[in-house]
């Protein structure tokens, strides 16, 4: 499934512990999370990104539990690309925001004017 295809169809994540799971598979070139900004994602410390058949997996180590963000309203902010895609072109990036909600799903969608997103 493709990132615009599982947005526009309103698929869910799902997360379990440290670990996100998004609904497709992906090349990520940007993690914002708690006021962090991720850019090296290999070899990282606090970030690790695992790729299975269908599914793209952040962990993300330093910041603990993502049950703790339930009743936050930050977003875990990601910019992406297809899997297929050209990472050098920039008409690829995906700007995707994510918010932890209850019964371990997570809400996926691409942000409005109104989410400040810094490139």
């Amino acid at each position: 499934m493709t990132i615009k295809n599982a947005i526009k169809s309103g698929k869910k994540g799902f997360y379990i512990g440290q670990r996100l799971i998004l609904p497709f598979r992906c090349q990520l070139l940007k993690v914002i999370f708690d006021n962090h900004i991720y850019t090296q994602l290999l070899n990282n410390k606090d970030i690790v990104i695992d790729q299975g058949p269908k599914n793209t997996s952040i962990y993300i180590l330093e910041e603990g539990n993502l049950r703790n963000y339930i009743h936050n309203f930050e977003y875990i902010k990601l910019i992406a690309c297809e899997i297929d895609d050209d990472l050098s072109d920039p008409g690829t990036h995906q700007k995707i925001i994510c918010s932890v909600k209850e019964d371990h799903l997570v809400e996926i969608e691409y942000p409005g004017d109104d989410v400040l997103f810094i490139e």
